[in-house]
């Protein structure tokens, strides 16, 4: 199969492989295979982090490593948010004065669906962070400083309270451990933070990351599901966090001692110490998490005032404004096609950058050099297209149909592009009908092979696509594209059958492929017309030996008492059909006449041009007569009659002439065509006069009567 699509690069779009397991995804869902549609998107997240995984064994540093890793975060952000988001409202739980401040907190969540998206946004940095290397650790706590005496006493508050330092040793320890600490942390492995914690002896720290569970106590918040049969967490919450947030601007602590204090408190400080998008991502999304769940609570009543014993700055960002501080911060990385694709989940505008950025998709898959954002990575087609797919399917309204149907008409020409012609039709069937009908028929109309084109029919099938009106609109491209090509000349061509005729005969054939015969029949009329109206034998008698005439007629007379038909087969244009079937097989008599090797005896011979020379005037006398003395299609019936009863009676002419050497009376029969020709009954010397080759024929017969004189006839 040839296309006729240039698309820059094309090798470097996909892995082959990459497309038909997305491809089997969505053909699970389709089939019933797979019943909840987000069970998609987890395989999706399969498929690439596996391959994340591939990449990461042979070189992690690559970029190739940095865009599928990237890519199993995107999907693993739409399976929980946009899970979320269109999931029912769940319950709240009934509370009372007595219950902890757990209670309360949980019911935030579910009233607030900005607290729980932000917690999800969280929790989906966390678990995909990468685990931290742990670093050479000392299991005692300032060793050097209890050998130099230089503190009285050891405890973690000392050098604050004594204003005094510890060695310069345990100094680079302390910022070691709190580096690892705070990369623990902000990883989201807060129990392994705690035991390091236990492990080096800064116990201090282990009782400060013990205020981060909320306090719940077993006999009165039973509402809790999961609930721990011990009491945990803290009570005095509130002012915990402002313990923690004076400690945070104590400028005598090391910077990863007070980063860590920042962020338990929710505080912005730590950001300068933040170099990734992922955590400057998740050090603002704690700040805006942390400090409204505390405002809910105030403004609950559920906080002792004498607990807010300072005021710790409120939030008052949207998660828009966090991801537009971070890409003035770090704009290359804001700026990677997948971030950016992430950034629109996070900020809930999957529709409106998709299309945005659609409007340069054509550009970029020509190779020109347009600015965009999204599709300046070639990978970046499948992601969105198959993004596409996963929203409309939830929410139909979330993409334009414009758009969705430009991705998958896209995505649809690059599987051309890579052969993998078994793909098309699933991503087809997420097509409007309309749709599916004009992007498929495209592809159709240029596929050759029998076995494929099998595959098609049988995978059109397989996912319920509107077949017929996909054929019907790909033989009647197929008829529009072709036009040009056959402009109505004088005469009867006999040049061999070309792409172009070959295109056109393919397009009528799907028809028949598709055992849809009453259509095939009227493409098959129109196409004999095109053909012969042109003068193209050669191209209507490769159709004619490729596909039975006669045997689809009894294909459309079995199949018409089986299935309602659109539109029936006149009685005309089943005669009009077998004419051309009859005169195909005049053609190919003569053709056989033209290359068969005139050996043997005169016997043989004779009877050979007997045969053929009866054959073909029994044509003559018949070929369209019928139809002639008819108001049916009265100009066409004309002009083939024009065409080629004198084109017959030509070759006719020539047959007995050259048969002379075999017997001398065929001369007398080629000089007796003219009283047929001549004849007022059959009109055939106005045919000629038509197709303006009466003064050929009367040439011929001249030449003819001279041979007979000489031959003394």
């Amino acid at each position: 199969m040839t296309s006729d699509l240039e698309i820059s690069d094309a090798s470097g779009l996909q892995d082959p492989v990459i497309l038909a397991k997305f491809a089997d995804a969505l053909k699970d869902f389709k089939l019933h295979k797979t019943q909840d549609v987000f069970d998609v998107v987890k395989e999706f997240r399969s498929i690439t982090a596996s391959k994340a995984y591939e990449v990461s064994t042979q070189n992690p540093n690559s970029s190739e490593y940095l865009n599928w890793e990237l890519e199993a975060k995107l999907w693993h952000l739409v399976e929980l948010l946009v899970n979320y988001r269109y999931s029912e409202e769940s319950e709240k739980l009934e509370t009372y004065s007595f219950n902890s401040n757990i209670v309360f907190e949980e019911n935030f969540y579910k009233e607030s669906s900005k607290l729980r998206e932000i917690w999800l946004m969280i929790l989906w940095l966390q678990e995909s962070a990468i685990e931290p290397e742990r670093p050479n650790l000392s299991s005692s706590k300032w060793l050097n400083t209890q050998l130099s005496h230089a503190l009285e006493n050891l405890d973690s508050d000392a050098p604050i309270r004594l204003n005094k330092s510890i060695n310069p040793k345990d100094q680079e320890q302390d910022s070691v451990f709190y580096k690892y600490i705070f990369e623990l942390i902000l990883a989201g492995r807060f129990d392994e933070a705690q035991t390091e914690c236990m492990r080096t002896n800064n116990w201090t720290l282990r009782m400060i990351l013990s205020g981060l569970n909320e306090y719940l106590d077993p006999v009165i918040d039973k509402q809790i599901e999961q609930i721990d049969e011990n009491t945990q967490g803290i009570k005095k919450k509130a002012l915990w966090r402002r313990t923690l947030y004076l400690l945070s601007k104590n400028e005598s602590l090391n910077e990863y001692e007070k980063a860590i204090y920042g962020y338990l408190v929710g505080d912005l400080s730590p950001l300068k110490l933040a170099n990734t998008w992922d955590s400057q991502l998740l050090i603002y999304l704690n700040h805006i998490l942390t400090s409204e769940v505390e405002n809910s609570l105030i403004e609950n009543d559920r906080i002792d005032k004498e607990d807010l014993i300072l005021t710790i700055p409120k939030s008052d960002l949207t998660v828009q404004d966090v991801l537009n501080s971070i890409s003035q911060k770090l704009k290359e990385e804001s700026e990677h096609p997948l971030r950016v694709l992430i950034a629109s989940v996070l900020s809930n505008k999957i529709g409106p950058i998709i299309h945005s950025s659609l409007s340069l998709v054509g550009s970029v898959m020509l190779g020109k050099d347009e600015v965009n954002e999204i599709f300046g990575e070639p990978y970046a087609l499948r992601i969105v297209t198959h993004l596409a797919i996963f929203i409309s399917i939830i929410d139909p309204s979330a993409i334009s149909s414009e758009d969705r149907s430009k991705l998958l008409t896209t995505y649809i020409l690059v599987l051309r592009l890579y052969e993998q012609y078994d793909l098309i039709p699933v991503y087809v069937s997420f097509l409007s009908e309309v749709e599916a009908r004009d992007a498929y028929s495209l592809f159709l109309i240029d596929l050759f092979d029998s076995k494929q084109r099998t595959t098609q029919l049988e995978l059109s099938r397989l996912y319920n696509l509107p077949l017929e009106n996909i054929l019907k609109r790909t033989v009647e491209r197929v008829f529009s594209l072709t036009e040009e090509h056959y402009q109505i000349k004088s005469g009867v061509t006999l040049q061999d059958i070309d792409e172009v005729d070959n295109k056109l005969i393919s397009g009528v054939e799907w028809f028949i492929e598709a055992k849809m015969y009453s259509d095939a029949i009227h493409a098959a009329v129109s196409l004999f017309r095109r053909f012969l109206l042109t003068g193209r034998t050669k191209a209507a008698q490769e159709f004619a030996s490729r596909n039975s005439l006669s045997q689809l007629l009894k294909n459309y007379d079995v199949e018409q008492y089986g299935v309602l038909v659109d539109k029936e087969v006149s009685q005309f244009e089943r005669e009009e059909l077998l004419q051309y079937d009859a005169l195909v097989k005049g053609f190919i008599a003569i053709d056989e006449w033209r290359s068969k090797p005139k050996i043997g005896g005169a016997v043989t011979n004779i009877e050979y041009i007997n045969t053929i020379t009866q054959d073909l005037r029994s044509l003559i006398g018949s070929v369209f007569l019928e139809l002639s003395e008819t108001d049916y299609e009265v100009d066409i019936v004309q002009e083939l009659r024009s065409l080629y009863i004198p084109y017959l009676i030509i070759q006719l002419h020539t047959i007995y002439v050259d048969g002379r050497k075999f017997r001398a009376s065929y001369l007398r029969e080629a000089l007796n065509m003219v009283n047929t020709v001549a004849s007022e009954s059959s009109k055939f010397y106005i045919l000629f006069q038509n197709c303006g080759r009466l003064k050929e024929y009367l040439a011929l017969v001249a030449d003819c009567a001279a041979l007979a004189v000489g031959e003394g006839f």
